[in-house]
């Protein structure tokens, strides 16, 4: 039996905000947002709060932490088996704490790298920039 087979978001709640990571097609433009804590972005229903403890950096050392990591997920690099919204709260979790969030969160992802041939392209691919002028 698979226990905690499901498909997450996650995001990482510093100094009263939520951090997330998630996909858009402009280039040079991060994928880093922050929303209010356990609101989560549209379409997301908030389960739970998993506590990774606490940070030894200063306010400073955060800040920069988050302007670092947020030059490196850009929102182009999003997908959704290698480099979605959990592995972005994985590097930032063990950036300030040293520690990774449970590997329940993103199973599903690490599943479907094992056997891509379930999982339909639409899902991976993201939609074909459309320009309006046409």
């Amino acid at each position: 039996m698979i226990y905690n087979l499901g498909i997450y978001h996650s995001g990482i709640e510093v100094g009263g905000r939520e951090y997330c990571f998630g996909g858009h097609e402009y280039d040079n433009l991060t994928g880093v947002f922050a929303v209010e804590p356990k609101i989560g972005p549209p379409g997301v229903i908030f389960k739970q709060s998993i506590s990774m403890g606490y940070t030894d950096l200063s306010e400073d050392e955060i800040g920069q932490t988050l302007q670092t990591i947020s030059h490196e997920f850009g929102g182009t690099t999003y997908n959704l088996l290698t480099r979605n919204c959990n592995h972005f709260t994985d590097e930032l979790c063990k950036r300030l704490t040293g520690k990774t969030p449970p590997g329940w969160i993103n199973r599903a992802a690490k599943l479907g790298t094992m056997f891509p041939c379930v999982i339909p392209d639409e899902w991976i691919e993201p939609p074909e920039f459309e320009s309006e002028s046409k």
